[in-house]
């Protein structure tokens, strides 16, 4: 006898739910899927231990005959396509029939359905094989219980990252697949707690504001575009809004979550200069494009796709966004820089600065002076001209007859520090995506613990990570965009900053030093946009020109010095 042999049904039948079902994530995917084709208009989804225990999706869709039903667990059982030709027109989500046969051969699973014109069925199934089956009395759509998953397949298990990770890659797909279908009500329970509900009204930044918040909601553009067979919308981050991390990309095609490297690549050359190095834009993006240029069955869970026409429809996109950032940045000029017209109605408004103003000055060759620690000088913003930017750090103004030079990090720290001054018992953080484990002494972490009540009114939260680290669980909102490493700078300074014996002093430098770490940095590129919100804000806001560590704000030059130096 022959060393080949064809493998037992049931052996295939694993090695292609490996395919499909990778984690649990993957069930709640093609459940949530199924159901949405079946025109759900109402999906349910309950999760256990990360979906090990138990997962469950509930809807209200068309359901199943019983017939189907006991079909739908084989393989390649699928009502979505018929010939080979329906490959190159695929409207669903689901299509190759390896879904329920799949999740069946790895777990004890139950499935109640009822269509419209047909009685109930339940089915119990348990490593793909129908254990029990009988009539059921219940609404029309469908509900799949699916237990132990991988009881089976235990070296499946092993390979399962922590109940937090798993749990964590079940919320986001719910969250997207809820930003793609605004119409239909999504509700999720992890561990008997409601983690998400819509309510389906299709309104989308009803959504995003459920997900993400007021914050995120309001510091996104809309966008629409549609040229020939391709059409675009949906929310792009504003360009002074950005993120550190890639994973800011929320990619629909044609409805269907997706990855795709050259997407990403366009949107991010969508915002050209206006983006700074490392930072990426937060993205909700809807495309769509004929079902007969994109192949979706390239990979067994459908998250990567080919595109016939790739160049241009990146082409598409890019300027899709590009367009929508230059019709924001004509809006914001309009706010910041008002018509002749109307700065002619506020001149009365406009400060003075002829004798009510006080400045200190030091020489600069002779000739310049710098305005230090005066809580009461200000410019009006709409006679400021910006020059440029020299180093990449220093905003060269025109304002009157003076040149204005503005150290940009300075400017910002000191904003920062009066707004969190301002919020002192109320700061408000973030947990990070991903914990930073950092090494510290045992002098440090018991510092740390001496002064746990004060840095959790900064929402700074750790917990001990073997004996010599900790792990960051929580930080102020405005360090927790940051990256690791700079993170960890912020770290390393706070620990200084608790070595203060004065309640009041310590607190204080704790806030000096999340404002400097959160300010924008020497070296970061700013658009006009940028530059003039910097100067609104120290106007309007009344903020002291020097920074909380007392350097100056500002330098001015006036036109006067500067002729001087040229002998004019």
């Amino acid at each position: 006898m022959g060393k080949i042999q064809i493998l037992p049904e049931n052996i295939r039948n694993k090695i292609s739910a490996g395919e499909v079902v990778e984690r649990p994530v993957s069930v709640v995917k093609e459940l949530v899927e199924n159901s949405i084709d079946a025109k759900a208009k109402k999906i349910i989804i309950e999760v256990n231990s990360a979906g090990e225990e138990l997962i469950a999706v509930t809807d209200n869709g068309e359901g199943m005959t019983e017939d189907d039903a006991i079909l739908a667990i084989k393989p390649f059982a699928t009502s979505k396509i018929k010939t080979e030709e329906d490959l190159n027109y695929i409207t669903t989500l689901g299509f190759r029939g390896e879904a329920l046969s799949s999740i069946a051969s790895v777990s004890k699973m139950e499935l109640r359905t009822k269509t419209e014109s047909s009685p109930g069925v339940y089915l119990r199934i348990e490593g793909g094989e129908i254990k029990d089956s009988r009539p059921w009395e219940g609404k029309v759509g469908t509900s799949i219980r699916v237990y132990d998953l991988f009881y089976n397949v235990p070296v499946r298990k092993k390979f399962l990252k922590s109940p937090l990770t798993e749990g964590r890659l079940i919320q986001e797909f719910i969250e997207r697949i809820s930003l793609a279908y605004p119409e239909i009500s999504f509700q999720f329970f992890d561990d008997g707690k409601e983690k998400l509900f819509t309510s389906g009204n299709n309104n989308v930044e009803d959504v995003i504001l459920e997900i993400f918040g007021k914050e995120v909601l309001e510091n996104l553009i809309f966008f629409e575009k549609e040229e020939g067979n391709y059409k675009i919308y949906g929310y792009i981050s504003k360009p002074g809004k950005l993120v550190a991390v890639r994973a800011q990309d929320i990619i629909f095609l044609n409805r269907r979550i997706i990855r795709n490297i050259s997407i990403s690549q366009a949107i991010k050359s969508g915002y050209k200069h206006r983006l700074r190095e490392d930072f990426y834009p937060f993205s909700i993006i809807n495309l769509f494009v004929p079902y007969e240029e994109v192949d979706v069955n390239v990979h067994p869970t459908k998250r990567e796709v080919k595109f016939h026409n790739e160049s241009k429809i990146m082409s598409f996109i890019s300027s899709s966004i590009q367009n929508a950032l230059e019709k924001y940045e004509e809006n914001l000029r309009k706010i910041i820089l008002p018509s002749k017209e109307v700065k002619e109605e506020k001149e009365e408004i406009k400060l003075d600065f002829s004798n009510k103003y006080e400045s200190l000055s030091l020489p600069l060759k002779e000739s310049a002076t710098y305005v230090e620690k005066t809580p009461h000088r200000f410019y009006s913003y709409y006679d400021i001209k910006i020059i440029g930017q020299a180093f990449n750090n220093y905003l060269i103004l025109e304002y009157k007859d003076k040149l204005l030079i503005m150290d940009q990090h300075a400017a910002h720290e000191r904003i920062q520090y009066e707004n969190l001054k301002k919020q002192k018992n109320t700061i408000k953080g973030n947990e990070i995506l991903f914990p930073l484990i950092i090494k510290i002494s045992q002098m440090e972490k018991k510092l740390l613990e001496e002064k746990k009540e004060v840095l959790e009114k900064f929402a700074f939260y750790w917990e001990e990570f073997g004996k010599d680290h900790i792990r960051i669980i929580s930080l102020p909102k405005e360090i927790s965009k940051l990256d690791n490493y700079s993170i960890e700078m912020f770290f390393r300074e706070l620990i200084e900053d608790l070595g203060e014996k004065n309640l009041e002093e310590m607190e204080d430098k704790l806030i000096k030093t999340i404002a400097c770490h959160s300010a924008i940095r020497s070296g970061e590129i700013l658009i006009d946009e940028e530059i003039y919100a910097l100067i609104k804000t120290i106007v309007e806001e009344k903020i002291p020109l020097a920074c909380p560590h007392g350097r100056p704000i500002i330098w001015e030059i006036s036109k006067e010095e500067l002729e001087k130096k040229f002998h004019r």
